[in-house]
């Protein structure tokens, strides 16, 4: 792992003189490669251990150094239904922060950024994943969804923000890297359309209403390579899915409840 130069050393000097915080300087170091040992030493700050992750009747899945777990019904059928009737209309072609050369057509799907329409059951199910997780809603980003049609796909990635490329600093600016993913299927697929978790061996054929949570950092705070997932094409019909991701950094409290005091994610 690369060492502290003193460039680096005058970034952590600068920061601490603005008042950043260091939990937010020690995401964007170890986001940059450096062992957070190391930045801990630098920046005199040591992470507190995460809770353990609780969630009200999801499935750890035996996914060997992935936190993956799957919940079943999370929606109900007629909350699917009416969720694709209100994104059909709202999609725009999904992004990438890194569409340059081969990562042109990295990501062909299409994007309704949910949370930002006025409608009570996108608000009640933005909370609803926000207290089945145990995150308080400011450490979360806007919830989307992705629709699929025959042949798109999203090649294999990771959800966490790369050093490497354009847009780094900006990404993680303020939030801090991202922790966890929170993804719903609105339908079920007959043909293709897999979430392939390509390193770690295992892929889920969309179930309508099933939702699939992952951490995608380490222990140690650190993106874990083994998150790499497919969105793999669809063969037949399309395909909607919910996405949510939540960040290191936000207001107040990041675990607001203690396990015990979580509801489970049961719809009527």
């Amino acid at each position: 792992m690369p060492a502290l130069d003193s460039s680096w050393r005058e970034w952590i000097a600068t920061n601490l003189e603005r008042g950043c915080t260091r939990q937010g300087m020690f995401d964007i170091l170890t986001a940059h490669g450096f062992a957070p040992g190391l930045v801990s030493e630098a920046i005199e700050h040591q992470p507190a251990p995460p809770p353990a992750t609780f969630i009200p009747h999801g499935v750890r899945q035996p996914t060997e150094g992935v936190e993956l777990y799957s919940l079943e019904r999370f929606l109900s059928d007629g909350e699917c239904l009416r969720l694709i009737q209100l994104v059909r209309p709202q999609l725009r072609p999904s992004t990438t922060t890194n569409e340059a050369g081969p990562y042109a057509d990295y990501r062909t799907s299409k994007t309704c950024d949910l949370g930002l329409l006025d409608d009570p059951l996108a608000r009640e199910v933005d909370q609803r994943i926000c207290k089945t997780l145990g995150i308080a809603a400011s450490y979360g980003e806007t919830i989307q969804a992705q629709w699929y049609d025959v042949g798109e796909e999203f090649k294999p990635h990771t959800d966490t923000f790369e050093p490497s490329h354009a847009g780094f600093e900006q990404n993680v600016g303020g939030r801090g890297q991202r922790t966890w993913t929170f993804m719903v299927f609105l339908n079920d697929v007959s043909e293709g359309g897999e979430t392939h978790f390509t390193r770690a061996g295992v892929r889920f054929r969309p179930r309508r209403g099933q939702a699939l949570i992952w951490n995608n950092l380490r222990p140690d705070g650190t993106p874990n390579p083994l998150t790499t997932h497919w969105g793999r094409p669809v063969g037949a019909g399309f395909k909607v899915i919910l996405t949510k991701w939540f960040r290191t950094q936000g207001e107040g409290t990041r675990h607001p409840r203690e396990p015990n005091e979580r509801l489970p994610p049961l719809t009527q």
